[in-house]
């Protein structure tokens, strides 16, 4: 059981570094974002890393 358990939560550990370090690739490919009006920008939403969350 805690073999399961520890298995688990390591494929998700692995898959949030997987996700977070394709998020930073696309970040750093973007050119810079042109300037748009209030209304249609939203702020984008981020997850910190698993090792950061606790």
């Amino acid at each position: 059981m805690h073999f399961e358990l520890h298995r688990i939560r390591s494929h998700e550990l692995i898959r949030e570094a997987d996700e977070y370090r394709l998020f930073q690739q696309v970040r750093k490919a973007k050119p810079a974002p042109k300037a748009t009006t209030a209304d249609t920008s939203r702020p984008t939403q981020r997850r910190l890393p698993a090792r950061l969350r606790g």
